[in-house]
């Protein structure tokens, strides 16, 4: 688990209405194999002691209603951490989350990004050639 301060990532505090547009769609597949098709995303809580009860209350609710653990979490005016097995996927998660939000920033500036449909953020992420993507990149 990793807990980098992309600098794309921080610009969420000023687009914060939209950033549960983000957490919970995805516009390309490369963000659903390194990112997952849905992010955690903990509304403003006073650091210490009341954000890990909050961290941890979304990360089991997101687990029960998806039987996995995600690989980002989404802290409101805090950033963001990456969840992975090793160093690499934790650096992996971290650099496609910054690259998705520098396209969802622009995609806002313009009128709005355009997200994959659900049925197909499903499909992408059982594809059996993204599932081996997931490995060769110690994802999964």
């Amino acid at each position: 688990m990793g807990g980098p301060h992309p600098s794309d990532c921080g610009k969420w505090d000023s687009l914060f209405p939209r950033a549960a547009d983000y957490a919970q769609q995805r516009s390309f597949p490369d963000d659903i194999v390194c990112c997952g098709d849905r992010s955690v995303l903990v509304p403003y809580t006073d650091p210490g002691v009341p954000l890990a009860k909050a961290i941890r209350q979304g990360v089991e609710e997101f687990q029960q209603g998806h039987g996995v653990l995600p690989r980002v979490i989404l802290l409101q005016n805090h950033g963001l951490i990456a969840i992975g097995g090793t160093a690499g996927a934790v650096e992996a998660t971290t650099r496609m989350a910054e690259k998705s939000a520098k396209i969802f920033l622009g995609a806002a500036s313009l009128g709005g990004p355009v997200f994959l449909p659900p049925d197909q953020v499903r499909r992408i992420s059982g594809r059996p050639d993204e599932l081996y993507r997931q490995k060769a990149l110690k994802l999964a």
